[in-house]
């Protein structure tokens, strides 16, 4: 299986399981660090609660006099866990020490394997100390619910090679042992290298040993957690005891199933591939389970491990469209049952803790963006109950969107879009294009239904939707489409506040080009379309198909250029060319292979693909190339729509049992098959093969369970509903 190597050591990484997440730096150490907890975002979390800081091996050459907390040279990310590799750091000791770790996929738990090798010509007696520091304590926000963290950890003695450690005053627990010889045992306030934060307490388990030339010797440490109860613990910590060889073979076979689903091949492009498979495997990462509340998407490590509205709304498309229609399932339901209770109204919220709480009630776009990825849901997966299930809510959604948001009444929703920036909370364009897709599929939803008036109104009303965004946020002089629509009394009080936020940025003119265009209008009181800061989401009318084609195609050719697109992507914004992230990239690329400019769109891919690797091996941050979480779940949709929707083209219409192909392949993979396998519609499993060459299409499909296949090619269609398929046209 894969494996990518680093040697930045203080660079962050992520060990995952569906229920242990652990964050520490890949020089092995565990640093203090983060800001929604201060501090505390790192170490081992059992998610909704923190089990330790992290744990140290400290190693002594009893003949050398050495003595060193080894710090290691080597990290290697794999799919299934990470690889620590230490030699020269642990100076004249002539001992080599590996660390590999891993956290079971369903286990509330993990495994740390030591092992050491005396690659000297003489005999080593080594004293090792392997220390464990617990921090039992509630994710952030948790206070508001009435949920505080105890005074301190009650560390109890249960064997010379287990300790259980309780918060004081809540039923969390962890279990922490080892298969270290002897029998030495400490706890207490006792750290290793780093001193770390909390109400924790340190155990130590130390043995003396010595090591033959070429000797090898390993030994595990064995970390399991509750939140609910000690009995749990022990039978989570019974699971992992004992059994790391059985453990990990599960965990391989695991990621290789992740592998192996929606596989993509393109010919002579291996990188590519492979980027595309470790986006699939740290979408996996992110996936967060806890009992009683629930399964789903996390939207980033480790600044933001918990579950998103507008995250999902991108994500959860990239994650239909690899086939794992269970994990959009559940956390669409998840999304759902917290707006449901938070809101009541329709209203999708923002984010959600893995505790429950709810730190924003939700910003206008998400509301729109969910109602729409409820049909996208439809598409994928074709199952009725999906529209039984939401629509309720979703009609309810709408109603508040052009209700309360829209109290001018002009059907674009006034408040906070994706552009979470103070001030910015007018008609803006994201939330005004997903409206208008957003009732597209509440039209789709009741057809389906069958309340023909409903789906009729639906469908009247995203007209005029449609037509608004295209007349009020086109901006002729510019070809380009508007970051809000507001009159200029309502931009006027906050040009000191833009401003500001602009000189942060570096930008010591965006005053003027404010007053100027400012200026150039007359009318205070009348609605209007403003190019404030060419903000990413204007290319949204392009992504979501809502542009008229001859604006959209303008649109596309004008942001083609060095103010919009960077090194490494899009940038966040166009009149401040700083930042970028895999969202603002992704989008951008999906407006492009959505009218057609499928090289325009590889490119864009290809530019955010610099940034694989750069600070957690195997996976993209957040922010383009090397800052933010280090795992960020939107990157599903940047990477797999492009290629999946519009480069080989499937549209599914699983409820029908219908996959149409309709390629849209970029030049520069002429002559080159492309081969997706595996990939999920419905119920049915296919393979899908498709290449150009010299103008014509070639397709293969293994269409085993009998969808009707029709596959479209420059005005040219054929249809089959053979389990083997051949095309040319």
């Amino acid at each position: 299986m894969i494996e990518k190597q680093s040697k930045h050591p203080f660079n962050v990484y992520l060990t995952a399981g569906e229920y242990i997440k652990v964050i520490g730096t890949q020089d092995g150490h565990f640093p203090d660090f983060g800001h929604h907890i201060a501090n505390e975002m790192g170490g081992a979390w059992l998610h909704p609660i923190k089990l330790l800081d992290g744990f140290w091996l400290r190693i002594t050459d009893l003949d050398r006099e050495i003595s060193v907390w080894s710090k290691a040279d080597e990290f290697i990310s794999h799919p299934w866990g990470n690889q620590f590799r230490y030699d020269h750091n642990l100076g004249h000791i002539p001992v080599a020490v590996e660390r590999t770790q891993f956290a079971p996929e369903l286990e509330k738990g993990f495994i740390a394997r030591y092992e050491l090798f005396n690659y000297s010509k003489t005999e080593t007696r080594l004293n090792l100390e392997l220390l464990a520091r617990t921090d039992l304590r509630p994710v952030w926000f948790s206070e508001t619910l009435g949920i505080r963290d105890g005074k301190e950890d009650v560390m109890e003695k249960k064997s010379d090679r287990l300790a259980l450690a309780k918060d004081s005053e809540n039923d969390w627990f962890v279990l922490i042992g080892t298969d270290l010889p002897g029998d030495r045992f400490d706890s207490g306030q006792l750290f290793g290298p780093e001193f770390t934060s909390g109400n924790g307490r340190g155990v130590k388990f130390e043995a003396t040993v010595t090591l033959q030339p070429q000797e090898r010797m390993t030994f595990h440490l064995y970390v399991a957690g509750s939140y609910v109860s000690k009995e749990e613990c022990e039978k989570t910590y019974s699971a992992l005891a004992g059994n790391y060889d059985e453990l990990l073979e599960a965990k391989m076979r695991a990621c290789e199933a992740v592998r192996e689903r929606a596989e993509l091949e393109v010919e002579g492009e291996p990188e590519f591939n492979e980027i595309f498979a470790w986006v699939k495997w740290n979408n996996q990462w992110l996936v967060q389970q806890v009992d009683g509340y629930g399964r789903g998407l996390t939207a980033g490590s480790p600044t933001y491990p918990w579950w998103f509205g507008c995250d999902n709304s991108y994500s959860l498309q990239g994650v239909l469209a690899l086939g794992d229609h269970q994990l959009a399932k559940d956390t669409a339901r998840l999304i759902h049952d917290a707006s449901v209770k938070a809101n009541g109204n329709g209203r999708i919220i923002h984010e959600v803790t893995t505790m429950g709480a709810v730190s924003n009630t939700g910003n206008t776009q998400e509301t729109a963006h969910y109602i729409a990825l409820v049909w996208e849901m439809y598409r994928w997966i074709g199952e009725k109950s999906i529209l039984e299930q939401n629509i309720t809510y979703c009609e309810k959604g709408m109603d508040w969107l052009l209700g309360e948001m829209d109290p001018d009444g002009d059907l674009l929703p006034s408040g906070y879009g994706i552009i979470e920036i103070a001030g910015l909370n007018m008609e803006l364009i994201d939330s005004a294009v997903y409206t208008a897709k957003a009732v597209q599929a509440l039209a789709s939803m009741n057809r389906e239904l069958g309340d023909k008036a409903k789906a009729a109104h639906y469908s009247e009303l995203a007209e005029r939707i449609v037509r608004n965004v295209n007349e009020m946020y086109w901006n002729e002089r510019e070809g380009l489409y508007a970051d809000a629509v507001a009159p200029k009394k309502d931009i006027v009080p906050k040009v000191d506040f833009m401003v500001s936020l602009a000189e942060r940025r570096g930008a010591d003119d965006y005053r003027a080009y404010l007053e100027k265009i400012l200026d150039e209008v007359e009318d205070e009181n009348e609605d209007r379309g403003w190019i404030i800061n060419k903000n990413w989401v204007i290319s949204t009318p392009m992504e979501a198909g809502i542009a008229d084609r001859e604006k959209g195609e303008r649109a596309i050719a004008n942001m083609r250029n060095e103010d919009f697109i960077g090194e490494y992507g899009s940038y966040l914004s166009g009149n401040f060319t700083h930042h970028m992230m895999t969202i603002s990239t992704g989008v951008h690329a999906v407006a492009e292979a959505r009218y057609g400019h499928a090289e325009a769109s590889l490119d864009l891919l290809k530019r955010m693909n610099r940034s694989f690797s750069k600070v957690l091996p195997g996976s993209m941050s957040e922010m383009s190339p090397d800052y933010g979480c280090v795992v960020q779940a939107w990157t599903v949709y940047a990477m797999v729509v492009p290629v999946v929707s519009h480069f080989i083209g499937l549209q599914p219409e699983a409820y029908k049992n219908q996959l149409v192909i309709r390629p849209n392949l970029p030049s520069s993979w002429e002559g080159k098959w492309i081969r997706l396998k595996n990939v999920r519609v419905g119920s049915a499993n296919v393979d899908v093969s498709v290449k150009s060459d010299n103008g014509r299409l070639f397709a293969e499909i293994r269409n085993e369970s009998g969808l009707e296949v029709t596959v479209s090619w420059n005005g040219k269609t054929a249809t089959s509903r053979e389990s083997s398929i051949t095309v040319q046209l």
